[in-house]
């Protein structure tokens, strides 16, 4: 990682930060140092979060503990405490690789457990600006450097860069921002073993057909619904499409994900990691049924053979 690139980064987000806390939010934003920062909003956020699972709030916290005890176990977490979470995120800041299968992926799990769309929107309600307060300044920071991740084409390190240069220790106790960063740890570990994962803009594609039949193209708006060829699908039925697509297409497959300008970064990674998983599930069929391995049992050679043939290219126009 070259350091001359990060700080013109950080820069710009700090920028971006200032101008929308004094600008577009009319909120005074006092200094993080100036107050201890309390259980506010981000427990209200999380609590609202976890009354949309339809098995109740109880199939999060059992989601969380089950996913922490896995890093524990892994030697990623030494405990569950803020500053343990600080040195993981400096370890992905690092670029140090994660090691982890995809079947232990948060991510695919957290989407997998039944959820009250409607009721998850409205959680955002809770960021409503007569609420508010000075304590509150870095949950607004944060949800602004998320919102601003949506148009960057940032690597996990440098993601997990900007977090640790806004996050306490204390921060990081409460259970929303751990939530938040889980998706991060995902990314990591894919990357780790999949080193095509990822998102770079048109310009250094001009070598691939973007008009083509090669091309599989998905729109997501803000009320989180996805329409592929005009039609309103699935996430369920994303995948099978995706899979099909990767199979048929093979090296020349790419993917283009276009988003309402109001979709919430959550909102694409979700739909970022599906369309990934989705393609890593083709790869590993064609491993097992090719090769008589799965992907992780691949020497170097292999693996970089099977990626080369089912490439994940994800774009934004």
């Amino acid at each position: 990682m070259k350091t001359r690139n990060i700080f013109p980064f950080l820069l710009r987000f700090r920028v971006k930060i200032l101008r929308s806390l004094f600008l577009g939010l009319g909120v005074l934003l006092w200094p993080t140092s100036a107050f201890t920062q309390v259980e506010g909003l981000e427990s209200q956020l999380f609590s609202c979060i976890a009354q949309t699972f339809e098995d109740g709030p109880q199939a999060l916290d059992s989601l969380i503990n089950r996913f922490e005890g896995e890093l524990l176990s892994e030697g990623l977490l030494e405990n569950t405490d803020g500053e343990s979470y600080r040195g993981l995120l400096q370890r992905i800041a690092s670029d140090q690789g994660i090691v982890r299968p995809p079947e232990l992926y948060f991510g695919p799990r957290f989407r997998s457990i039944h959820k009250d769309s409607v009721t998850l929107n409205e959680c955002s309600k809770i960021l409503d600006i007569s609420t508010i307060k000075p304590s509150d300044s870095t949950l607004i920071q944060f949800e602004i450097l998320r919102e601003s991740l949506l148009h960057e084409n940032l690597n996990p390190a440098l993601e997990a860069l900007a977090y640790l240069d806004l996050l306490t220790d204390n921060d990081l106790a409460l259970p929303y921002y751990r939530l938040l960063t889980y998706e991060l740890i995902d990314r990591q570990a894919f990357q780790t073993t999949t080193p095509d994962t990822g998102i770079p803009t048109y310009g250094p594609l001009t070598q691939l057909n973007a008009r083509g039949a090669n091309v599989f193209r998905v729109y997501l708006n803000e009320r989180d619904q996805l329409i592929v060829s005009d039609q309103l699908v699935s996430r369920e039925q994303m995948l099978k499409l995706v899979s099909s697509h990767a199979r048929t297409f093979e090296q020349s497959a790419l993917y283009i994900i276009e988003v309402e300008p109001d979709v919430k970064f959550s909102q694409f990674v979700s739909v970022k990691d599906q369309i990934s998983l989705a393609i890593s599930e083709v790869r590993d069929l064609y491993s097992r049924s090719v090769l008589g391995k799965n992907l992780t049992e691949l020497t170097t050679s292999e693996q970089a053979a099977v990626f080369e043939k089912y490439p994940i290219r994800i774009v934004m126009p």
